[in-house]
């Protein structure tokens, strides 16, 4: 009896530790630090790269209402996003927008402590079109 409650116990032991192993799952979701955001402003050839470094107190807050909450310095900004899979996103207002849809943009490097947003640069005959975001924890 004791042999057979030991071979219990250790099964048991070893499924619960395959199980925690295998359901470690990171989410967009939640309150972020900037790291950098990188995109471009202008027409033409006012067209330019512009790059921020985030600073203390600036996030992206990515909550289940639809909506990610931005601070950058002094500045705010609200934008609906669609998470259409673990590293695919529609955030409105990010990268080119055609036909009134936003481009998908990706989400890569995604740990409990950072996250990288890449909306597709595109080259338009007004200039370059994009948006890189680095966020973490």
């Amino acid at each position: 009896m004791e042999k057979i409650i030991k071979i219990g116990l250790t099964s048991f032991i070893v499924f619960m530790i395959i199980s925690f192993k295998n359901n470690t799952h990171f989410t967009i979701l939640g309150n972020w630090n900037i790291e950098t955001d990188s995109t471009f402003q202008g027409v033409g050839l006012n067209n330019h790269a512009v790059n921020y470094v985030g600073i203390p107190g600036d996030y992206f807050d990515f909550r289940n209402d639809g909506n990610v909450y931005i601070k950058e310095s002094k500045t705010f900004d609200t934008l609906s996003y669609k998470l259409i899979s673990d590293t695919s996103i529609i955030i409105k207002s990010f990268g080119v927008i055609q036909n009134g849809i936003p481009e998908i943009s990706h989400i890569t490097n995604l740990s409990a402590y950072h996250a990288s947003i890449f909306a597709p640069i595109e080259l338009t005959s007004g200039g370059k079109f994009g948006r890189t975001v680095r966020l973490y924890k």
